[in-house]
């Protein structure tokens, strides 16, 4: 039996994941997982979203006592990637350009806050370690006795060649990264700005000088993002006409990695600013914190921005810039995932279902309740009929098995979370449910 030979076979075999919505919730391009999908199947692409959840959780485990280590969100990505890599070389395949260039992303955002080669490489042998031993029980289970000597030493040399290549890939990066990093004019700046952000001790006045900001104002960050990398050079156009707009009088930009920009923009005050409505290019996206005054508040509202656009990411409707203000409740229930779910079903019953219909009952409840449940100002903002209001409201709280007045703090905060975050919360459709009670607006 050749793992080559039955490359296809052997993918369909062992790539099997515990939630083919797995997928749905991955943190790698969706270009990258397509590449997975076309050359060994959803499966596939679903177990490798699964794996690397799955390593974020051991990789943890593992580093728990070295006070030094710490996993940034690109650590996260690049324990997908490795899982997506492996997937490929299981089933075959070569990995495609863009799984390459995102992997180096991951070396060069490495380079750039300072860290050594080791710290990806750390990444690629826990892996290593978990999926060796995940696929080999797999193999014990679906392979024939006669045949499960052979088909775990190819699944060995498999996953070992495909990380050997990784490792390689990783290292020849990372020397390209380091030259250019050393050079760079920019290189002074950006380390100024991570030291800030990692809460090390700062020369307030030097560092302002050498940034051209004066970091005791007020502050407003922004993350930026380019879904086209080869489009990236309007992201400091976009986040300077961000921030004038919200009245900044000087700015700081801070490319942060292939098509990203983290930005700062001194700001007469602390109140909460509505960003909504500002025209953007399609291909950006934009997250934005709260301002927040001096030093500290330069770190918070980045912070806060890189929230908002995590939350963001994964939001099924398509707005481009996100603000923190109003995805906080979200990021505060959202620290504990799977019990925001479980919360999320229980509030909502038969109405926490992943369906167009169930969503335009949601909808329309939230808007109710946003409205402190006026009918009238809920019908003009949703652009329909008062009774059209009053008969989904009626619909909505039949599904829930409750009245809307029953934990109405809970109801509203498990509509919003279903709002943002929709289909990793769901529940799928005709999937069991307690029969609801018969209840009234």
């Amino acid at each position: 039996m050749s793992i080559h030979g039955d490359a296809d076979r052997f993918s369909r075999l062992l790539l099997v994941p515990g939630d083919e919505r797995a997928a749905s919730r991955a943190l790698c391009r969706a270009e990258v997982l397509d590449e997975v999908v076309n050359r060994c199947g959803p499966a596939a692409a679903a177990w490798a979203a699964e794996t690397g959840r799955a390593l974020l959780d051991l990789t943890v485990r593992e580093l728990a006592d070295c006070e030094t280590a710490v996993l940034t969100p690109k650590d996260h990505e690049l324990l997908e990637l490795i899982a997506v890599w492996i997937a490929l070389w299981i089933g075959g395949a070569t990995p495609p350009d863009a799984l390459t260039a995102d992997i180096e992303d991951v070396v060069r955002v490495h380079v750039e806050r300072g860290f050594g080669p080791d710290s990806a490489l750390t990444l690629i042998r826990v892996a290593h370690g978990r999926i060796t031993a995940d696929l080999l029980r797999a193999c014990e289970k679906a392979v024939p006795a006669r045949d499960l000597p052979d088909a775990m030493r190819h699944v060995s040399g498999a996953v070992f060649d495909a990380v050997e290549s990784l490792c390689r890939l990783v290292s020849r990066r990372f020397a390209v990264e380091r030259e250019r990093w050393l050079t760079g004019q920019a290189a002074q700046r950006r380390n100024i700005v991570w030291e800030i952000l990692r809460g090390g001790p700062v020369d307030l006045a030097r560092a302002s000088r050498r940034l051209g900001y004066d970091l005791t104002l007020n502050h407003l960050g922004l993350v930026l993002r380019s879904e086209d990398t080869g489009r990236a050079d309007g992201l400091e156009r976009t986040a300077a006409r961000v921030l004038e707009r919200a009245g900044a009088t000087a700015t700081l930009l801070v490319p942060a990695g292939a098509g990203r920009l983290w930005a700062w923009g001194a700001v007469p005050g602390t109140r909460p600013l509505d960003l909504s409505g500002q025209p953007l290019p399609l291909h950006l996206r934009v997250a934005a914190g709260l301002p927040a005054a001096g030093l500290a508040g330069f770190r918070l509202t980045h912070d806060q921005a890189e929230t908002a656009a995590r939350i963001g990411g994964r939001m099924r409707d398509v707005h481009r810039i996100h603000e923190y203000r109003t995805l906080e409740l979200v990021a505060l229930m959202m620290a504990d995932e799977p019990g925001a779910a479980d919360f999320v079903r229980r509030e909502l019953g038969a109405l926490a279902e992943d369906s167009p219909s169930a969503a335009t009952l949601r909808a329309t409840l939230k808007c109710y309740l946003d409205q402190d449940r006026s009918l009238a100002a809920a019908a003009q903002h949703l652009h329909v009929a008062k009774n059209t209001v009053l008969y989904r409201a009626r619909k909505a709280a039949e599904l829930r098995g409750r009245p809307l007045g029953e934990n109405r703090l809970h109801l509203h905060a498990a509509l919003c979370l279903a709002e943002a975050l929709g289909p990793d919360l769901l529940r799928r459709p005709n999937e069991n449910v307690p029969a609801p009670l018969h209840a009234t607006a």
